[in-house]
C-alpha cells in the first residue's frame, strides 16, 4: 500500500506531462497547480464541508480584526506559504515556526505582523525560504479522533480512487509502511461516480459508525468539489471530531488541492488563485 501511494503521488505529477507536446531534453518539466490553504477552506465550504471558521489578513491589524471578530480565545495563525513543515520552520527575521497558536486578538496582530512580508524556511523550501504574504486567522479546534480521507486520479484505475484511514493527522505513507490495514481505497467509476452505498461502506471501514449519514455526505460532496473543480487531488488530513465542546461535530481542519492546469477555460473562478509550482521528472517536487 505503501508503494501504492508513493507511486500515485508521481502519478498525478505524470498527469499533465503525458499530455503535453513539449518535452525538455532535461526532463519533462510540468506544472502543478496548487491554491493556498485558505483558499482550499473556501472551496470546502462551497462544497457544504465545514472547516473552523477563519479569516485571511495582510497585515498585523487585519489579523486583530478578524481575531476579535471571531469572538474566541482558541486561535491560531498560518502563514499562507505553499511548502510542507510550517509549523516546525522559522521565519529568517528569527520567529519560531509558520503556525502559531495564540489567545488574544492582541496576541494575533503582534505575531502575523512579524510573518507578513517575511520569508518562512521549511524543510521544503531550502535555505532561501519563501514570502509570506498573507496568514489565515482561524479558530483552534482540539481534535479527538482524527481521519484521512482523499479522492485522486489514479491511471491503475482508469479514474479516480477514494482513499481513506482511522489513522489520520499523520503522514499517509508513513501509515501505510508501519500498518497498511488502516488504509482502504475504493475505485470510483467515472461514469457513474461515487454511489453513496460506496461512501457509507467507507465510512463503516474506518470506524465512523456512529456518524455514517454524515460522513457518507461528506464523501459524496468531496467527490462532487473533486469532479467540478477538475481536481487531480482533494486531501483532507484530517477530518476531526472536535473535543473542545460536544464531541460530536466533525471538521476539515487540513486540505491539499491539485488541479488540472489545463482546465482554465472551465476554471475561471480557480486560476485567479492558482500558484504553478515547476517539478522535473527527475524530482519529487513539493508536498503542500
Amino acid at each position: 500500500m505503501a508503494a501504492f501511494l508513493r507511486k500515485s503521488s508521481r502519478l498525478l505529477a505524470d498527469l499533465t506531462c503525458k499530455s503535453s507536446s513539449k518535452v525538455l531534453a532535461t526532463g519533462c518539466q510540468k506544472r502543478l497547480l496548487n491554491v493556498q490553504e485558505h483558499v482550499s477552506y473556501s472551496f470546502l465550504n462551497e462544497a457544504g464541508i465545514p472547516t473552523p471558521r477563519f479569516g485571511l489578513a495582510t497585515s498585523g491589524a487585519e489579523a486583530e480584526k478578524i481575531a476579535s471578530d471571531l469572538k474566541t480565545k482558541n486561535l491560531v495563525l498560518k502563514a499562507q506559504v505553499l511548502a510542507g513543515g510550517r509549523g516546525k520552520g522559522h521565519f529568517k527575521n528569527g520567529l519560531k515556526g509558520g503556525v502559531r497558536v495564540v489567545f488574544s486578538p492582541q496576541e494575533a496582530k503582534e505575531i502575523s505582523s512579524k510573518m507578513i512580508n517575511e520569508l518562512l524556511v521549511t524543510k521544503q523550501t531550502g535555505a532561501a525560504g519563501r514570502i509570506c504574504n498573507s496568514v489565515m486567522v482561524a479558530e483552534r479546534k482540539f481534535p479527538r479522533r482524527e481521519f484521512y480521507f482523499a479522492v485522486m486520479m489514479e491511471r491503475a484505475f482508469n479514474g479516480p480512487v477514494l482513499i481513506a484511514s482511522s489513522q489520520g493527522g499523520v503522514n499517509i505513507e508513513e501509515v501505510a509502511a508501519e500498518n497498511p490495514d488502516a488504509i482502504v481505497y475504493e475505485p470510483i467509476d467515472i461514469h457513474k461516480g461515487l454511489q453513496k452505498e460506496q461512501a457509507v461502506q467507507i465510512a463503516k471501514k474506518v470506524g465512523l459508525q456512529d456518524k455514517l449519514d454524515e460522513t457518507a455526505k461528506m464523501l459524496l460532496n468531496m467527490y462532487a468539489l473533486f469532479v467540478k473543480k477538475d481536481a487531480l487531488l482533494i486531501e483532507i488530513n484530517p477530518y476531526a471530531e472536535d473535543a473542545a465542546e460536544t464531541c460530536e461535530e466533525y471538521f476539515a481542519l487540513d486540505a491539499k488541492m491539485r488541479f488540472d492546469d489545463n482546465a482554465e477555460f472551465r476554471q475561471k473562478d480557480l486560476f485567479p488563485y492558482a500558484i504553478y509550482l515547476k517539478r522535473t521528472k527527475r524530482s519529487r517536487g513539493i508536498e503542500v
